[in-house]
């Protein structure tokens, strides 16, 4: 799995960062976490590419988490699109892309299925699972979203494969799982030249909100938590009203969580790049593995 953070800033974008997105990509294809402003953008500098992105989960209908969606949708039409797009969001969206539709030049001319959630759901896809929960964030219906890959193919003995004959082309089937007949007529499982499975890759994106058990729960263990963090505990009483995390609450979320990794996102515009990096310094005091997001960074997991 690779992460790329496509939008890092919060409500106000800056000259370096963008509204919030982040794009999971998984066996080439990805996913899209949020698409505020500036999205499709960030798609083209990653050298994403618009054929490769099948589903759109948006967390919250705050206008810095999906009104990159539109025009998004628009440049898909504008390519021709002809595969589906499927976009996961709380109770609302559909209104919006039909209003869009009715008083606009807007459509969209490829297969759109739209699945509005309004509490804890999950959904099963071939390679992996997202599950969406509830958080803390005012009144707006806001969700964290947890990605698990599923599990892997166990890693293949190529020294004992050699030694059976296992002709190099029957070796991918081994690993799916499939018995194979030699040429001599011996057939060999799996489990004679296969491991075990290996566990996915489970990421957990807080959406914005307030510290809470909730998302310790749903990252605990995982193996990078992407997490609010609007502000620095100098603005404790502005996170707290505004339904933000500060740095240091983001930290201590990631710590409880046993966490592997800490990305820390959805700064505010107030904080520039000399800013950051005395953020990411402080934060690592409290949690060592956290390091600042930053638009088009991209790590693999």
């Amino acid at each position: 799995m690779k992460v790329t953070f496509l939008g890092t800033s919060s409500a106000v974008p800056t000259k370096d960062r963008s509204l919030t997105s982040i794009a999971l990509v998984m066996d080439g294809e990805y996913l899209l976490i949020d698409a505020g402003e500036g999205t499709q953008r960030r798609i083209i500098e990653a050298g994403l590419g618009f054929g490769r992105l099948n589903r759109i989960f948006i967390t919250h209908l705050h206008g810095d988490h999906f009104l990159g969606l539109f025009p998004l949708l628009q440049t898909m039409g504008i390519l021709r699109r002809t595969r589906p797009l499927e976009v996961f969001s709380p109770p609302g969206l559909g209104a919006l892309i039909d209003s869009l539709a009715k008083h606009a030049s807007f459509r969209v001319d490829f297969p759109l299925k739209l699945v509005e959630f309004s509490s804890e759901a999950k959904f099963e896809f071939k390679k992996y699972t997202v599950k969406v929960f509830p958080v803390e964030h005012g009144d707006t219906p806001t969700f964290g979203v947890k990605v698990v890959e599923r599990p892997k193919p166990g890693k293949l003995d190529v020294e004992l494969a050699d030694r059976l004959g296992v002709p190099p082309i029957m070796r991918g089937l081994l690993k799916k799982g499939i018995p194979v007949r030699l040429p001599d007529g011996r057939v060999v499982s799996p489990e004679e030249v296969v491991g075990p499975p290996r566990p996915g890759k489970t990421v957990v994106y807080s959406s914005d909100t307030r510290p809470t058990e909730r998302v310790i729960q749903e990252a605990t263990e995982a193996d990078l938590l992407i997490h609010d963090a609007t502000f620095t505990s100098d603005l404790a009483d502005r996170a707290e009203a505004t339904g933000h995390s500060t740095v240091e609450e983001a930290c201590e979320v990631a710590l409880k969580a046993r966490a592997a990794r800490l990305a820390l996102t959805h700064f505010s515009a107030r904080y520039k790049e000399e800013d950051l990096r005395e953020i990411e310094d402080r934060a690592r005091v409290i949690f060592p593995n956290a390091f600042v997001a930053r638009d088009l960074m991209a790590i693999e997991l």
